[in-house]
This record gives C-alpha cells, sequence and structure tokens, in this order.
C-alpha cells in the first residue's frame, strides 16, 4: 500500500520510563517527575510510590497499607497519574502500550456484579468512563459495567511479565466516544474486604505511536497537501526560470564586450 507520506510522533506521556524523580511537597511523596499522585485513604492507612530494584530490574513501586479500625472509606488507592490532551490525547489512541508488570496479589470481585474489590495496572479515566487493564493470575476475561471496563489479562504473580494495552480498541468496544481529554493512571488499591498490606511493581513503560499517513487524512487535508505541493513546485519552476534568463542576459552582455 502506497502513502503519500508518514509523520513520526515523540511518545505522548512524558517521563515515560519514570527514570527522573522529584517531591511533592503538598502531598510530601516522592514521585516521577511530570507525573502526579493522587491519594485516596482513611487516617490510619499508609501509602508510598518508590523507586525499587526487583530481580534486577528497576521499577516503580506503589504501596499501601489498608487499616479498618476507625476507618469508614470503602476504597484505599494510590494513583500515579498523567493529564492527556490535544495532540497528545490523539496520539495515545494510536498508539500501542507495553510495559513490565510484577504483581503479587489476586484480583477479587463481586460474583454477582463483578464490582472490583481491590486492583493492580492502568486506569484510563476521562472523567465520566473507566477503563481498567488489570494484571493478576485469573483467567483473562472481560467485565463491562456501567461507566466502567475492566480487562483482566492473566499474569503470573511474583514474576516480571511484559504486556500491551490498546486503549483505542477497548474504548470503541465499550461504546464510548473518544474524549476531549483523559488521565492515564498506574493504579494500586484494595477495599474494605481486603485490609492489610499490599504492593505491585512497574518497569519499561514504552508507547509506540503509529505515524499518521495521508490516507489516514480527509479528502480537504489531501487536496491541501496538493495544493500546497503544486505552490511549491510552480515557486521553485519560477526561480528557475527567471535565473536562467539572468544567466542569459550576462552572457549576452558578455559577448557583446567581447
Amino acid at each position: 500500500m502506497n502513502y503519500y507520506g508518514r509523520i513520526e510522533q515523540p511518545s505522548p506521556i512524558l517521563n515515560v520510563n519514570q527514570k527522573l524523580w522529584t517531591i511533592d511537597p503538598a502531598k510530601n511523596i516522592s514521585k516521577p517527575y511530570l507525573w502526579d499522585v493522587d491519594i485516596i485513604k482513611g487516617p490510619p492507612d499508609n501509602v508510598t510510590i518508590f523507586q525499587a530494584n526487583v530481580q534486577d530490574q528497576v521499577a516503580v513501586g506503589l504501596r499501601l497499607d489498608r487499616v479498618n479500625q476507625n476507618n469508614s472509606g470503602v476504597w484505599t488507592t494510590l494513583h500515579v497519574r498523567q493529564d492527556l490532551h490535544g495532540q497528545s490525547l490523539d496520539a495515545v489512541f494510536r498508539s500501542e502500550i507495553s510495559l513490565m508488570v510484577f504483581p503479587t496479589f489476586h484480583m477479587w470481585f463481586d460474583p454477582n456484579t463483578h464490582s472490583p474489590e481491590n486492583a493492580f495496572g492502568i486506569e484510563i479515566n476521562d472523567g465520566t468512563n473507566l477503563l481498567w487493564f488489570v494484571f493478576a493470575d485469573g483467567p483473562t476475561e472481560t467485565f463491562q459495567l456501567p461507566h466502567h471496563r475492566i480487562v483482566v489479562t492473566q499474569t503470573p504473580l511474583n514474576e516480571w511479565s511484559t504486556r500491551t494495552v490498546d486503549i483505542a480498541t477497548q474504548w470503541k468496544d465499550a461504546g464510548w466516544t473518544e474524549p476531549d481529554s483523559l488521565s492515564f493512571i498506574l493504579i494500586l488499591g484494595t477495599t474494605l474486604l481486603h485490609p492489610g498490606t499490599w504492593v505491585g511493581y512497574f518497569s519499561n513503560l514504552s508507547v509506540n505511536v503509529a505515524p499518521y499517513q495521508a490516507e489516514n487524512l480527509s479528502s480537504g487535508g489531501r487536496l491541501a497537501i496538493i495544493i500546497v505541493d503544486a505552490v511549491v513546485i510552480l515557486g521553485l519552476a519560477s526561480i528557475t526560470l527567471l535565473m536562467e534568463r539572468e544567466q542569459g542576459k550576462r552572457s549576452g552582455r558578455w559577448r557583446s564586450k567581447a
């Protein structure tokens, strides 16, 4: 298949490998540079994000300690978030995202409603709809809830595995329209049904953005490119003609002097 041209784009997620870190003074927590941290917890809970080395693999670690005593909250969660809009949003919907994950616990959910009771993975959140990619040792399956789609990918516990996610396909399969903005989130969470200490690790996050191709442009876009090219070609031809005429005049003057 012939394309007019390809326009390469960088990763829409900044500091994608999360090697650069800083301190969030408002939350008194370390975090990857250009990423934000959101925390939901009760007074006795503890959450942290940290740099780790797990089985000789540099990683981002998420940990939470859920305590039910004197705690009225249903969820305790830790989100490491980056917001996307404009060209970055468009790019992430044309991307295949891969990463290494190291889950350490089973995923539980209500067998009747499929409502999740804990989570480790990726959350895509547009303010109305939630798309979860959960990595756990249960079978690979998908649950569609009101405004919440959960894609469980079978992943062995306590070892590294490489997984890929396709946001655009899952978003379309959920029947949702592409949003104006969304948040890309690494998530760790548990509910009051499962107190205790929970931890998971992420590494080698990468984004492979499919390039723009002329066939994907609208007819108006292709026409605009053709017009611009025609103008450029005519301009170059005019410049060449003027240069040839000027050279001819100079040659004529030289012969006259001779």
